[in-house]
Order: C-alpha cells, then structure tokens, then sequence
C-alpha cells in the first residue's frame, strides 16, 4: 500500500486489476447472453501506475451538471442538510472509495478547506476494514462506491463524527443491513437512484428479449457444438402486442417500460407512491394491485428495490397467480424471490422461464452460489452476474459511471455548502 498527500489531498493505493472494455446496446446485449459470453464485472480501482493511460476525468459546468440532474429526474431535498443534520457544522474530513489516482483531485473542486483521502479498497471485510479504520475516527462522511465497503458496522462504530453516507450505487439494503447504527436513520444517507437506470434497464430488457425469444436455449445448444433446434416449449413469443407488467416503476422500470414499449409491447406497472406516471404506460397501479395484475402479464419485470415490503414478495403463491408459461425477469436483489418456488415454478411449467441477477457483495460476504445449487440445474433459468456487461467504460463522458461521480461530487459541494441534497433515502422505506 502506498500514500500521497499533496495540499490536503490524501490517496491510499492498493494495486488493481485493469478494467476491460466492452460496447453495449440492449439488442447486442441479447446477443451476448445467449452466446454465454458474460464479463466479470471490472475491477473498481485502477492502479496509480496505470493513470497516466485514462483519459482526462470530465469537468463539466455548473450548469451542465443541473442540467444532468434534472434529465436524470434526480430529487432534491425540500429541507437543507444544515436542516436534516443535527448538529451540522462544515466538514474536516471525508473519505471517499476511488476509482482512479486523480478522482480525489477533481472531488476536491466541490470541497474548498475540505481534507479528502481517497482509498482503494480490495473486497473482504478485514481488507477494506485495515485501509478504512486509521481514518475512520477524524471521518465527516463517508462516500462508498461498492457495497458496505465504507459501510461496515466496524469501521462506522469507530467513525464517532460521520453524519453523512453515500451510495454509489441506488441500492442501499447492504447498507442499512449492516448496521443498526445506519438503519436507526442516525446518518444522513444518500444513494445514485436514477443516474445509471438507463444502463440497467437494457439489462432488462436484455433479459426479456433473450427469453421471449428463446436466445438462452440457443446458447445451449450452441455450448453442446450441435445446430439441432432446442425444444421450444411455449417460448419464441412475438414481443409485439404482448403485456408487460413493471413492478417498481422507478428509475430503472420506467426507462425499462419505455423500450418495451416502443417495440410494440403494452406495459402496466405497479408503485407505491401514486397511480400516476408517463404515457407510454397503460396503466400504474399501487403496489396492493400487484395480485390482480400479475395475472395480466406476459412478462413479469421485478424493478422494485429490497425493502422489508418486496423481501420474498414472488413465491409460490405469487407465481401462481401468473399466466402459466409466463416470463419472469428480476434485477431486484435476489431475496425477493423465494428460491425454491421459483424453481418449483419452473419445473412445472407454472413459469416459462426466468432471469434473476446473482447477489453482489464484497468477497468474504456473499460467497457464489454451490455447484450443486438447485438453482444452476433449474429449466429454462438464466442467471447473470449483477449488472451483467460493464455500462461502457469509465472514460466514457456519457457513461453510468461518469455521471455517478458527477452526483458524487454535486453532492459533496452541497453537503460542504450546507444546501439542500440530492436522492436522500428514507431508511424505513429502504430507497
């Protein structure tokens, strides 16, 4: 492990592995999945040595960040963070998850007479416990990139002035999880919802393009070096005029809707807050009419986060209310489906088939699942690494990630200035 500082700026390196580079489009998306061909997500962190290859970090204008924001759909708080936190005075100190040598550099323009330290963190609890704990205690606000990595019950039990956290990510059940500190609602916590959902809702449909289609029984037979048509079952569905039923017409379900919809299919939806949403959607109903509705769909996209609500919410009862040989796609956490009824489901025929992204922690924490897992053996069931393909590489300007740390960063200038934030999560809500 190596440290710099310069002018208050602190960087803790640990050497990573280069990232790998792959284009994305949903429809080539389908086409990658069928073929088998899915990439390990990239490493986080880029090693010091390798800076000098990236290109120059996007800096965009005030203005032009206001701008992403308000596309982006992103919320404001109706109070300042002077308001929501008690005791609120300017920050000292803050650490901060990078991915590159020069990110705390370009973080620092949004924090004047504010002292950043950025680590690189490898995954397993003692690791990024060791790189995060000399810090901890001098720490105003954590700002994580993976999953509890700044976010972890030991490294916040020693962290006694933190009053801020944010995600990345949009999902933050690790986070609330992990510690009953952050579930007691003692922080401020902020996540990434929205920035990135275009990225994954190609996932989605990815996923219901590769089904409806077929495409996973013809990568299949494709590993078995044979041209004999699978059996299709009742697969190789039209996509046009079918029904598509978005739980959870967030971020990612409504960018998901509005591709479906535009390749002909009818999409209804479910939320919690209200019945309303955009045009392209037949119908939204609240999260109650799910039972009815279910029974409505040909494809069923589960887009709603992991709360105390939607944990275990698809089992066997709620297959059942499908339409038998029904599609079901889930980006959601895995713990909203109930494991072996979705494999009974599809066994009997009840589900035609489904796609579920595999949990995502940091190693030590979700291990992979067992060769002899059911779920590996379960018919006409395509299981994918969280996020599948990278969402275009980091230097990409128009990537997911860029415009995840620009968030970051307007976040953190609000948050020094003591204005009104963006994407504050209700810990009871859970998003």
């Amino acid at each position: 492990m190596s440290a710099k500082s310069d002018g208050g700026i602190t960087v803790v390196a640990k050497l990573q592995h280069k990232p790998r580079r792959r284009a994305w489009m949903a429809l080539a998306a389908a086409s990658i999945l069928a073929a088998g061909a899915m990439a390990d997500m990239p490493a986080w962190a880029q090693a010091p040595k390798t800076a000098a290859k990236l290109a120059p970090i996007p800096d965009p204008s005030q203005a032009e960040v206001d701008a992403l924001m308000k596309e982006a759909g992103i919320r404001e708080s109706a109070k300042t963070v002077k308001e929501l936190v008690p005791g609120w005075t300017k920050p000292k100190m803050m650490l901060v998850h990078i991915d590159r040598p020069d990110r705390i550099a370009w973080l620092q323009k949004a924090a004047p007479g504010v002292k950043l330290i950025g680590v690189y963190q490898k995954g397993t609890i003692a690791e990024r416990e060791a790189e995060a704990m000399p810090y901890a205690a001098d720490a105003d606000a954590f700002i994580y990139v993976l999953p509890n990595v700044l976010c972890d019950a030991k490294v916040l039990a020693a962290a006694k002035k933190v009053k801020w956290l944010h995600s990345y990510g949009a999902g933050v059940d690790d986070c609330i999880g992990v510690s009953p500190l952050v579930a007691s609602g003692k922080y401020l916590l902020t996540n990434s919802q929205k920035i990135r959902s275009r990225g994954l809702a190609e996932d989605v449909f990815a996923m219901t393009v590769a089904l409806m289609r077929g495409m996973d029984l013809e990568a299949r037979m494709d590993a078995g070096k044979r041209l004999d048509p699978p059996d299709w079952g009742d697969r190789g569905m039209q996509m046009e005029g079918r029904t598509v039923l978005v739980v959870g017409l967030g971020g990612i379900g409504t960018e998901y809707a509005k591709l479906v919809h535009g390749i002909g299919m009818k999409v209804i939806a479910t939320r919690n807050s209200s019945h309303e949403g955009p045009a392209f959607v037949d119908y939204v109903g609240l999260s109650d009419e799910l039972p009815k509705l279910i029974a409505k769909a040909d494809v069923v996209a589960m887009c709603a986060p992991l709360t105390s609500e939607t944990k275990g919410m698809f089992n066997a009862a709620m297959f059942k209310r499908m339409k038998r040989s029904a599609i079901f796609v889930n980006v959601s956490r895995e713990d909203v489906v109930v494991q072996k009824d979705l494999i009974a489901a599809l066994k009997s025929g009840q589900v035609g088939a489904a796609a579920m992204y595999a949990n995502t922690g940091a190693p030590g924490e979700r291990p992979p699942l067992a060769a002899n897992d059911p779920l590996w053996s379960a018919p006409n069931m395509l299981y994918t690494t969280h996020g599948m393909a990278p969402m275009t590489p980091a230097e990409d300007n128009d990537s997911g990630a860029v415009r995840s740390w620009i968030l970051a960063r307007e976040e953190i200038r609000r948050y020094v200035a003591g204005g009104k934030m963006l994407n504050v999560v209700d810990v009871k809500r859970g998003y």
